[in-house]
């Protein structure tokens, strides 16, 4: 996911973002693909804290970079609004899955269903946002190229 990340920071650059925004932007994703690689790390079986705590982080900072990189994508010139608008969406579905998984932790009878689906909602409509982007980075690469 890094990789990704700095390849849409660098796609963003390009487009003359903000490049204050897209620093902004870049901090809760790499915080949150770190959560990411240490949710693997320590599976739910051997120690439930250190997953948790992991998986948090990969959460919240998700919500955060959606936030942050949908926003810099809506006031960039040249970049559709439809683009901009799929962070937000998938910016909703992480929020759906924090608030979920909140009331899980204060009342585990009242939300379990529903947590664990937005979970799995979540991640479709993430890896749609990152292969939508991935997309539209290789054709504006292949333009560019063109125009060479």
């Amino acid at each position: 996911m890094i990789f990704f990340f700095l390849n849409l920071s660098a796609y963003l650059r390009r487009k003359k973002a903000n490049v204050f925004l897209i620093y902004l932007a870049f901090i809760p994703s790499l915080i949150s693909s770190i959560g990411t690689f240490f949710t693997g790390f320590f599976p739910y079986t051997s120690t439930q804290v250190l997953h948790n705590l992991s998986a948090s982080t990969f959460f919240m900072g998700g919500f955060a970079y959606c936030i942050l990189y949908g926003f810099c994508e809506w006031i960039t010139k040249g970049i559709s609004k439809r683009q901009a608008i799929s962070g937000f969406i998938v910016a909703l579905f992480f929020l759906l899955f924090i608030i979920f998984t909140a009331i899980n932790y204060y009342n585990p009878a009242l939300a379990l269903e529903e947590s664990h689906l937005t979970e799995w909602l979540l991640i479709c409509v993430l890896m749609f946002w990152v292969i939508q982007h991935e997309a539209i980075m290789t054709l504006d690469k292949k333009r560019a190229s063109k125009k060479d």
